[in-house]
């Protein structure tokens, strides 16, 4: 274990806590120190840690990095963005560039700076940031709080149903310096609310970036959300993102997360179903060529009666990339009448490519219905043979069966301006393997 590298991030949150925490209520900057204890009393991982085996965080922080803790400028170059009509939130390294004042809208929905929310809006804020995310049991969710600066913050009121989506697109770019930043935000959908959230996260440029990032969204009874995520990394860049999402009564939530290229990946997210009858639902794609690694960790929490969660994540590899799925469903003693289905598919395109699944059950109640499944595999060689006897050669046969294996993941897109986008993104991807 590297001491030094724990110590050395405390030694740096020391010397600018000023800085971090300048214009932030005395509330929050008062709570660091205890992000700061459960830090150094949780060090970052190794892969000798059961959880981080495929993702060593230990190497993945080590080494020189600069540390900006005032805003970046905005990237000068044209970007690829999202064609979406929506509420849009962009921030660059982390920060919303300029420091406008908070979006209200007529029917109390408001969006925006989360840093600007703190100062205009802190009750409201202090109510439910971090509520759910999991600083004592993960070192990255700790440090992430330690430093955070700024982020995204979406709130639809009680009732409300947002006419459009809320589009939190994170920029990351350095000018060939190797940064380490940090990124965060908070979404909330009050009581019988709906809301549509895009949230992107993309380099603009070829430099190395280390994110820790983390989101949390809480869904009040009755309320629904649909959430994509869409992530498109440079190969020199390291994304370490906590999903943290807590469900209340009769709930919904569907989401998407399309993981279309990055160096290293690595998700952790949990899901908490903590009223009765909710609902949640979730699929994930994911592409790995040259020497990219994705490492997926997810868990559900069934902890009421009477919910019910679907899980699929499929991913593609080729050439050395490493793809690694580790889901877990638990289910609480009380969680009866639980239904939970959890499935992780992939294809491995060649034989130094490499992919770990491990699905798991954790079951406490007798009156249940769950189940889980895993498969790693190549392309089916009957459906090839078949599309070849009907004159489709063997590259474009291999293609087809493709686009259909992730088109059963993109097909779920709640968005209907981002399904497209997606799909077009995630095709280019099948014709780069």
């Amino acid at each position: 274990m590297n001491r030094s590298l724990e110590q050395g991030l405390s030694e740096l949150y020391l010397s600018n806590l000023d800085m971090i925490g300048e214009g932030l209520p005395g509330r929050l900057n008062a709570a660091r120190s205890s992000f700061l204890e459960s830090f150094n009393l949780s060090p970052l991982p190794s892969a000798r840690d059961e959880r981080y085996r495929h993702c060593d965080l230990q190497k993945l922080f080590a080494g020189e990095w600069e540390h900006y803790f005032t805003p970046s400028p905005e990237p000068g170059q044209a970007r690829n963005r999202l064609p979406i009509e929506g509420y849009w939130i962009e921030l660059y390294n982390g920060f919303c560039p300029t420091d406008d004042a908070l979006v209200v809208l007529d029917n109390g929905i408001i969006y925006g700076s989360l840093r600007v929310a703190m100062r205009e809006r802190e009750d409201l804020v202090l109510k439910y940031y971090n509520t759910v995310a999991d600083n004592d049991g993960e070192s990255v969710v700790a440090l992430n709080s330690l430093f955070m600066q700024d982020g995204a913050f979406v709130y639809v009121p009680e009732g409300v149903s947002a006419s459009l989506p809320f589009v939190l697109s994170f920029e990351y770019g350095t000018n060939d310096a190797a940064q380490m930043c940090f990124a965060r935000s908070l979404v909330v959908v009050e009581r019988g609310a709906h809301a549509d959230v895009v949230v992107s996260h993309q380099s603009t440029d070829n430099s190395r970036v280390l994110v820790d990032c983390v989101r949390e969204s809480i869904v009040a009874d009755g309320g629904n959300v649909n959430l994509s995520e869409i992530v498109r990394m440079n190969g020199s860049s390291t994304l370490i993102t906590g999903h943290y999402l807590h469900q209340k009564e009769s709930s919904r939530a569907d989401m998407l997360s399309v993981w279309l290229r990055g160096g290293t990946t690595r998700v952790n997210a949990r899901h908490d179903l903590a009223g009765r009858g909710c609902e949640s639902n979730f699929y994930g794609l994911y592409f790995g060529t040259g020497n990219e690694r994705t490492d997926i960790c997810m868990t559900v929490n069934h902890l009421q009666p009477d919910c019910t969660s679907y899980e699929s994540v499929k991913g593609i590899v080729s050439g050395e990339a490493v793809g690694a799925f580790t889901g877990r469903v638990y289910v609480a003693p009380d969680a009866q009448r639980t239904s939970a289905f959890q499935q992780n598919r992939n294809l491995q395109m060649s034989d130094t490519a490499k992919v770990y699944t491990e699905p798991q059950l954790e079951i406490y109640a007798d009156d249940v219905k769950c189940s889980h499944g895993a498969t790693v595999g190549q392309m089916d060689p009957e459906a090839i043979y078949y599309m070849r006897q009907r004159g489709i050669g063997e590259e474009e046969a291999r293609r087809l069966q493709m686009f259909g294996f992730v088109n059963d993941i993109v097909s779920h897109c709640p968005h209907d301006g981002a399904c497209d986008f997606v799909r077009e993104l995630a095709e280019a991807r099948i014709n780069e393997l």
